[in-house]
């Protein structure tokens, strides 16, 4: 693992093995895949900051507690393209769209806030339906 790493904010593992995977409050997603827009957007939530990322995966790992805020948001279609793989059992329609995101992190000693969304560079983005296991036909 790096030796850099300083934050990371995330939920951990739960008790049945699930990582990386809350539920979000509703309201904090819109998805309009068809016109190429998105947005995730949630304040002041509550997460941890394990510092690394062996932190986050080790049981009972040192975390700290912490609050994040963010807004991503997908716009503006590039291009759209549709998959179907039957070998690997997948199959989905997506939209290549830019994005942006304004992001901030408040914790005992830290804090961090982004540079305003308009000033984002988006080298790549993607809006997608995915149908895969028992939901693929």
């Amino acid at each position: 693992m790096g030796t850099n790493q300083v934050h990371d904010y995330e939920p951990g593992v739960a008790a049945n093995g699930l990582f990386w995977t809350i539920p979000v409050p509703d309201g904090a997603i819109d998805v309009n895949g068809g016109k190429g827009r998105a947005r995730f957007a949630m304040r002041d939530f509550a997460i941890s900051d394990f510092h690394e990322f062996t932190n986050s995966i080790l049981p009972g790992g040192a975390s700290e507690p912490a609050v994040v805020s963010f807004d991503v948001r997908w716009h503006d279609i590039q291009s759209r393209y549709n998959a179907k793989e039957p070998e690997f059992g997948l199959a989905g329609e997506f939209v290549v769209t830019k994005a942006t995101i304004e992001w901030s992190s408040q914790q005992a000693g830290f804090s961090f806030q982004s540079d305003p969304a308009s000033t984002s560079v988006s080298e790549y983005a993607i809006l997608g339906h995915e149908r895969n296991g028992v939901f693929f036909d």
